[in-house]
């Protein structure tokens, strides 16, 4: 039987079971101190008999209808091919606590619509715009430009958990900056960047309804917000990254540390070409020439939305020996068929890394890389920032029509043999055979 707010309230730990029920994978934990959670349990990969757990939020700050909300939601994204720890991942604090009674009210992100329509919005006894239209419309724009779909959902439920609440029903004309202010206080602070993001969006979304309907109000999302807020001093927080003296004993321990053998041979790969890791993990064998010993990648699949081509040393053109015994003719470098990305999971490079040292994250190895080879002080700066796909200036590119490839050649065969001792990786058809 579906759990109630009575039973709820009621429930107390060592005089009910640890977890309580309230069907469809939904469970309320209790613990000794009185805390109660709700939480879902779903599959740890799709298709997979293994379980695990996922907190959603602790009640009574979650209400009981948010949960089995949120629950829906995990258990959807399972069933769209996101492991449990992605699940985790996506599952944004935001839509938890501290905004679960007002969840009650939100609306799932909109369906895909036609990009050609136009306002044909709700309308108020006023005969205005309501924000939830305008926001409507304006996702729909926006999400057509996004590729990553954790950012597309996090355009939505930035202001589905801080804006719409409030302001959704609302005539756009009539909000006003004091409203915008009162709501997004509490957190520009504690989440800024959350809160900086949730304001540029209502201001995309309030200026479209202004542009598309010839509304003469000035948008009430625009004001200084150091006035507004105060100051906030941001402290950035950048990758953690081992030191270039550490990444040959990273690679001696990768190279026999248990795991699945398609991650290991992908991390190989992403460090040994100071790749990023969407990069690795989506690769294509058409992406590569192996001949010419270049691996190009599409602009679809880099973070600026330039192609970038990469030269191969002599050890990650081993690597791409031995994972092309495990593809056995995939189109995918490091294709796992039987999940809907073909290829392993976001967090699987993560997730080994960390093993070796907890602070680490993969895209922290470009970092290691960019160290190494500016204290090696024998390549150019140009070599090394095409070597990490950055992009140059505007009027750097516009006098430079070369990727430095043969320059980089070098380098990455330096690097190769730093982090590898010279030695090149353990042919797998061997070890296999």
């Amino acid at each position: 039987m579906p759990l109630n707010i009575k039973q709820i309230e009621a429930a107390r730990f060592g005089v009910q079971k640890e977890r309580l029920s309230d069907g469809s994978g939904l469970y309320l934990r209790l613990y000794p101190n009185g805390a109660k959670r709700f939480q879902v349990q779903i599959p740890k990969e799709p298709n997979s008999s293994a379980r695990g757990w996922v907190n959603l939020g602790a009640f009574p700050e979650l209400s009981l209808k948010a949960a089995r909300g949120l629950a829906a939601q995990a258990k959807s994204l399972v069933n769209e091919g996101l492991s449990i720890d992605d699940v985790r991942k996506s599952m944004q604090p935001s839509q938890k606590e501290g905004h679960a009674r007002q969840s009650d009210k939100l609306d799932p992100a909109p369906q895909k619509m036609n990009r050609s329509q136009k306002f044909q919005p709700t309308q108020p006894q006023n005969d205005g715009i309501l924000l939830k239209d305008a926001a409507k419309i304006w996702f729909d724009r926006k999400s057509a430009t996004l590729s990553n779909g954790k950012h597309i959902d996090q355009n939505w439920n930035t202001l589905n958990t801080y804006i719409l609440p409030k302001f959704g029903n609302r005539d756009i004309s009539s909000i006003r900056s004091k409203e915008i202010i009162d709501e997004l206080t509490p957190i520009w602070h504690s989440k800024h960047t959350t809160a900086k993001r949730t304001l540029g969006r209502l201001r995309e979304v309030i200026e479209l309804a202004r542009l598309e309907q010839n509304l003469d109000f000035s948008n009430p999302a625009v004001f200084d917000t150091k006035i507004a807020f105060g100051y906030y001093s941001a402290k950035t927080k950048h990758h953690a990254a081992l030191l270039p003296a550490k990444v040959p004993e990273f690679w001696e321990w990768l190279k026999n540390v248990e795991c699945e053998e398609v991650i290991r041979l992908a991390t190989q790969l992403m460090v040994l070409t100071a790749k990023r890791t969407g990069e690795t993990r989506f690769s294509e064998w058409s992406f590569f020439s192996i001949p010419q010993k270049v691996w190009g990648t599409p602009e679809h699949l880099m973070k600026m939305r330039i192609q970038h081509r990469v030269p191969l040393s002599r050890q990650a053109v081993r690597v791409l020996d031995n994972a092309a015994l495990l593809s056995a003719g995939e189109r995918m470098v490091f294709a796992k068929p039987k999940t809907k990305s073909g290829t392993f999971c976001e967090n699987a490079i993560l997730n080994l890394v960390k093993r070796f040292d907890p602070t680490l994250t993969g895209h922290g190895f470009r970092a290691s890389f960019k160290t190494w080879s500016r204290t090696e002080r024998r390549y150019g700066s140009d070599a090394m920032e095409f070597a990490l796909a950055h992009v140059p200036t505007k009027l750097e590119a516009a006098y430079m029509r070369d990727d430095l490839l043969e320059e980089r050649a070098e380098l990455m065969q330096d690097w190769a043999d730093f982090v590898t001792g010279g030695r090149d990786p353990a042919l797998l058809r061997d070890q296999i055979g």
